[in-house]
């Protein structure tokens, strides 16, 4: 790559950014990486993890086609992340039982049943017995319950959240990206051929800027009209550790769920709360969850809890994340607004946002994606 190549500053060092400056980094590009904290340390390190099932060849809405590319993307995005950092990150096809218990939850299940006929979702439905057999720690509280409905996906995948981000920044720091840390973006300015950031130590020029700070991405630049677009939700999650994984799927039970990762953490989430941009948790959601967990795997009981945490989600008023150039400047562009979908949508994201950059149409029609749109 020729010293010369025109530099591409990306702003937000979440699995969005990172995964932008990466994919950028492999094409050519001289990249830099700015993140208001640590690297990877945000909402993003919060993220469970789950890829749920999807399937690009028979979506047509475009959410689901772009959530279908990034599910078929990622096996092979983990293995190039493998042969560049020699981490794992943990991503098993590990399948999905879904369960509804409430009249609500099972009408809930059912338009989800209906979704994954249609887009061709391999979906099973299974008695109690076949449950138990599978997941053996939540058989005393199914005995409980006379009136369970149980879906089986296996084509649900997880993904150990922390390894990916470390594996993303370790891809970033080998293949020569610039990374700056703990530093805000305040401002933006931009001419035809060139942009520049405003940081607490002056302006940094760069020929194009992405803009990719998850809910923080509309603080940056009061004009350019994003602060209203995204919405900050906050989730909350509570991670236990046992001595061996208790689950072999995820297990999905209303709005909530329960996942265990390889080394025996075991994570229940989540909760959606519009609280602004406070990021702490609250004891009565913590606590709600933990009951949750134990009502669920009475062996929770005895569990350490290692860590309860929140992020907050950004979300857009129509539920689409925006992916492309701003309109404001040909030479600035924004990946933002992935709400609960960032960990699963970042290699899609990447591939599609890099072409944009480089001049070359990407593999998806992004037009329901326009920045500000929203």
């Amino acid at each position: 790559m020729s010293p010369d190549s025109p530099l591409v500053t990306v702003v937000g060092g979440g699995a969005i950014g990172m995964s932008i400056a990466w994919e950028l980094r492999r094409r050519g590009k001289q990249v830099r990486l700015i993140e208001r904290n640590r690297i990877g340390d945000s909402t993003s390190r919060v993220a469970a993890g789950i890829l749920p099932p999807a399937n690009l060849e028979t979506a047509t809405d475009a959410i689901d086609r772009l959530r279908g590319y990034s599910h078929m993307l990622f096996p092979k995005w983990a293995n190039e992340l493998s042969e560049t950092t020699g981490m794992d990150i943990g991503l098993r096809r590990c399948g999905g039982f879904y369960l509804g218990n409430t009249a609500g939850e099972k009408a809930v299940m059912a338009g989800m049943v209906h979704f994954w006929n249609d887009m061709q979702i391999e979906c099973d439905h299974i008695s109690i017995d076949q449950l138990v057999a599978a997941e053996p720690a939540i058989a005393r509280w199914l005995s409980k319950l006379s009136n369970v409905s149980a879906w089986w996906v296996p084509d649900e995948y997880q993904v150990c959240t922390p390894a990916y981000l470390q594996a993303l920044h370790q891809a970033c720091q080998q293949t020569g990206v610039e990374i700056i840390e703990q530093t805000n973006v305040t401002d933006l300015r931009f001419s035809a051929d060139s942009t520049a950031v405003c940081t607490e130590s002056g302006w940094i020029e760069s020929a194009s800027v992405v803009l990719c700070g998850g809910s923080w991405t509309g603080l940056v630049c009061e004009s350019l009209g994003l602060s209203e677009a995204l919405i900050p939700i906050r989730g909350q999650i509570l991670v236990f550790k046992t001595d061996q994984p208790l689950l072999r799927s995820i297990v999905n039970i209303g709005n909530r769920y329960l996942l265990s990762r390889d080394d025996g953490h075991l994570l229940v989430g989540s909760c959606e709360e519009e609280t602004g941009f406070d990021c702490r948790t609250t004891k009565p959601m913590i606590e709600s969850l933990k009951q949750f967990a134990i009502s669920i795997i009475p062996e929770l009981e005895a569990a350490t809890i290692v860590e309860d945490c929140a992020g907050l989600r950004p979300l857009t008023f129509d539920g689409f994340p925006m992916i492309g150039r701003h309109p404001k400047a040909s030479n600035l562009f924004v990946a933002a607004g992935h709400y609960r979908s960032g960990i699963h949508l970042s290699p899609a994201t990447a591939v599609c946002m890099a072409d944009i950059v480089l001049g070359k149409k990407p593999p998806l029609n992004l037009d329901a994606f326009r920045v500000g749109s929203s």
